[in-house]
């Protein structure tokens, strides 16, 4: 995946109310609570972005950024952590997700490439079952979520603002990427919707890890979407098609017109749930190692 121009990338603000903003750029959304006590992050971008992400937040508010959640581990949601941990901020994450960004940075990356060794980027707090917030008016519950996009996604629902932040477990618009080496399951992520669903109210928000604010609606319709995917695979791989033959057939491209327009690309999506669907069938695949788009 081609990097954008940092410097003519804008960091857009949406302001949900509440003291509730989000805001949208290259890498995944971050969520923003500004309170008289300080400001509440989650997510952190790309560290190129840094600087204008923290820009947005001075406009938002002048109060100091003192928490960052991280709803999971990946790179454009944990990029700008070690710059916000320099700064004093306090992490917060799943267990399973400090240990990915802790196992990630002893590859030993070169300085300035994803997961260089830095002790700032560690998350400081964990979150086992959940936690809760109170600033600036609100109460923000953290919820640990079965495994769906990764083993360790957190949910944030900011309660009286009636908005819910999912990180990567959704998107709003495109195809998912799920992240089979850390836990990841199609299985997971279609369940989780029904859960996300029942959050919901009929005026709910949702902050999705990519994609513009959607509504419980949404939800359903990218589950009904994400039922088909597995479906369509499941008949493939009963039928003993293998998976390039199952990409060569090109069987989401209907959904293709709706979905495919972002990162991940139908033979991407296809080949993540052919593997995983055949090996919970117990049969011997022989497939390819597993590897995932760059950026999510």
């Amino acid at each position: 995946m081609e990097l954008p121009d940092w410097d003519k990338t804008p960091v857009e603000d949406l302001d949900l109310g509440h003291g509730v903003h989000m805001l949208e750029s290259f890498g995944g959304n971050i969520g923003v609570l500004a309170g008289d006590e300080g400001v509440l992050l989650v997510d952190a971008e790309f560290p190129q972005l840094h600087d204008k992400v923290t820009a947005a937040v001075t406009r938002i508010s002048r109060k100091p950024i003192r928490y960052l959640v991280n709803t999971h581990w990946h790179w454009d949601h944990t990029g700008g952590d070690g710059l916000f941990g320099k700064a004093g901020v306090v992490l917060f994450s799943s267990e399973q997700t400090r240990a990915h960004i802790v196992e990630a940075q002893k590859m030993n990356n070169p300085p300035g490439t994803p997961f260089t060794s830095d002790p700032a980027a560690v998350p400081v707090v964990t979150v086992t079952n959940g936690v809760r917030f109170h600033l600036a008016g609100q109460t923000v519950e953290v919820i640990h979520v079965p495994p769906a996009h990764t083993d360790g996604d957190l949910f944030v629902r900011f309660v009286e603002a009636d908005v819910i932040q999912t990180g990567d477990t959704f998107s709003h618009g495109f195809y998912p990427d799920i992240d089979q080496q850390h836990g990841g399951t199609i299985d997971g992520m279609i369940s989780l919707y029904d859960t996300l669903y029942r959050m919901c109210g009929p005026n709910t928000k949702i902050i999705p890890g990519h994609g513009p604010v959607a509504s419980r609606e949404d939800v359903r319709e990218y589950q009904a979407m994400l039922r088909e995917v597995r479906n369509r695979v499941a008949k493939a791989v009963a039928a003993g098609m293998t998976e390039e033959a199952l990409v060569a057939s090109h069987p989401l491209d209907d959904l293709d017109v709706k979905w495919g327009g972002n990162l991940i690309k139908q033979p991407y999506l296809l080949a993540i749930v052919y593997e995983e669907l055949k090996a919970s069938s117990g049969a011997r695949c022989g497939c390819r190692p597993h590897r995932r788009p760059p950026l999510t």
